[in-house]
């Protein structure tokens, strides 16, 4: 089991596979066993580095299974238990940012188990996963229980139209039974940092859709002769392009080095937060640039680039939204420069 093995699988089978996966919004179960065999669910065996690679490289066709991979990932860092299709399970039907507010999910406690009732929405993962990961309110308050699949678990998957295949799905628990793996009341702190293995990965979702967009409709545009030139050479596009590539390896440090610090335990926050932002940034404008170079065959239905725009706009809200990550990192610049030494 490697990274090289399963990205050469990825690489592979998404170019086939990738437009029905979208158009179906969901991935077959042959796809999902096999990624299953190659190993892309030990993440603890893989290591973050490269979970993340692999996640860069299937978002370049699929971001729907590059986040299969990473938020199944996620929650295995979490835990430290791997070799299970994991789903994150944080988000009710009230709201998604304040998580605390809207949380009515409940686990009654019974010695070493739980009967969680309630429902989620957008839970990552969940037609495809075997275990749960639930914030529910339990006796100390909020706190992270493991659910298995059984009969008392509904799901369905929800009809977006961003990141189809990803098994984004609503969960409704019927007195499921599960075990408590958080710190009673701490659980949503403990989500929090679950999603910050997110959060990267989000980042590395958004340098393999910029990657995507880019080799698709770059060769087809940059050749074309507009006016006597080839679109590559007028320096409007010249910049565009610097600009893209130089926000793009200035993030892939910032995810590199966020690896680096959290070498044997949490990422980083604000590490975390910059790099889903930046990402977000990057997927958004490259995948506008290319449809923009394309002219109007960027405009057609069931393309590459129609799916990875779409799948870019899911980076501003999912793991947390853009307006709540800026504010978070706004306040931690605050309070670094207003202690700052002026002398």
């Amino acid at each position: 089991m490697n990274s090289e093995d399963i990205i050469g699988f990825l690489n592979g089978a998404l170019p086939r596979k990738a437009r029905e996966i979208d158009e179906r919004n969901i991935a077959d179960e042959e796809l999902i066993k096999e990624l299953a065999s190659r190993g892309a669910f030990n993440a603890l065996s893989l290591g973050p580095r490269a979970v993340y690679s692999i996640v860069k490289e299937a978002s370049k066709w699929s971001p729907a299974v590059a986040h299969i991979i990473m938020s199944s990932s996620a929650a295995a860092f979490r835990l430290k238990q791997e070799g299970h299709v994991y789903s994150i399970c944080i988000t009710e039907p009230g709201g998604g940012t304040d998580i605390k507010a809207n949380l009515k999910t409940v686990a009654e406690e019974r010695g070493n188990e739980a009967l969680i009732t309630g429902e989620k929405v957008f839970a990552s993962n969940a037609a495809y996963a075997d275990r749960f990961l639930v914030l529910a309110n339990g006796p100390s308050g909020p706190t992270l229980y493991l659910v298995e699949r059984d009969p008392s678990v509904e799901v369905e998957v929800q009809d977006l139209y961003t990141f189809r295949g990803a098994g984004v799905s609503k969960v409704v628990f019927k007195g499921s039974r599960g075990v408590r793996v958080g710190t009673p009341g701490k659980g949503v702190r403990e989500a929090l940092e679950t999603v910050n293995y997110e959060r990267l990965g989000y980042g590395m979702i958004g340098l393999g859709i910029k990657e995507g967009a880019l080799e698709e409709a770059a060769p087809k545009a940059l050749r074309k002769v507009i006016f006597g030139k080839e679109l590559g050479e007028f320096q409007g596009i010249r910049w565009t392009l610097a600009d893209l590539e130089i926000k793009s390896r200035a993030l892939d440090a910032l995810i590199s080095e966020a690896i680096a610090k959290a070498e044997g335990g949490l990422p980083d926050p604000y590490d975390a937060a910059m790099a889903k932002l930046l990402g977000a940034e990057v997927a958004q404008r490259a995948t506008w640039v290319a449809v923009q170079i394309m002219g109007g065959s960027g405009f057609n239905k069931g393309s590459r680039l129609e799916w990875l725009a779409r799948d870019a706009r899911m980076l501003d809200i999912g793991a947390g939204a853009r307006e709540a990550l800026l504010d978070f990192v706004g306040d931690m610049a605050v309070k670094k420069y207003r202690g700052a030494s002026t002398s």
